[in-house]
């Protein structure tokens, strides 16, 4: 199986899992809507508390149509997105789960692998609020990619 095979494939189970994972009353406080100013305030206080680059500037956080995506059934999707300078929150993706997904892109994860979900659990676990075993438990059960270190910690 290629890198890029198996980046695509945990994209997919990634995404699935937030989708799935969340919806549950227990967490569905992660997926409600908020204000661009809390979010943006939110994304300030991660940026400024777990940035590697000292010199670069934080994203701008803004609201906006989102990334088109049709999905395999033909049905119409916007995603949200970051490219580095930009974080772009697509309308029903205006919450502290979507925004920790880009920050951790921002911070400079571009692949949906291993490593991105190593700093998505810290920031989940440290902004989000997640218990860790739930969340490390959860992105097993959808089979996403971890670091070798939770693999062992928390084996099913």
């Amino acid at each position: 199986m290629t890198k890029q095979y198996r980046e695509m494939i945990n994209t997919r189970r990634l995404y699935r899992f937030e989708n799935d994972f969340f919806s549950v009353p227990k967490y569905r406080w992660l997926v409600k809507q908020l204000p661009i100013r809390t979010l943006q305030q939110i994304g300030h206080m991660i940026w400024e508390n777990e940035s590697p680059y000292s010199r670069k500037q934080l994203p701008e956080i803004r609201f906006g149509n989102g990334m088109y995506h049709t999905q395999a059934r033909g049905s119409k999707y916007y995603y949200s997105w970051c490219d580095g300078y930009t974080i772009e929150l697509a309308p029903t993706q205006r919450d502290l789960l979507t925004l920790i997904h880009e920050m951790v892109h921002a911070l400079g994860y571009g692949y949906h692998d291993s490593q991105f979900v190593n700093q998505y659990i810290y920031l989940l676990v440290k902004y989000g609020k997640m218990n860790k075993k739930d969340l490390i438990t959860g992105l097993q059960d959808f089979k996403v990619a971890l670091p070798r270190k939770y693999k062992r910690l928390y084996a099913s």
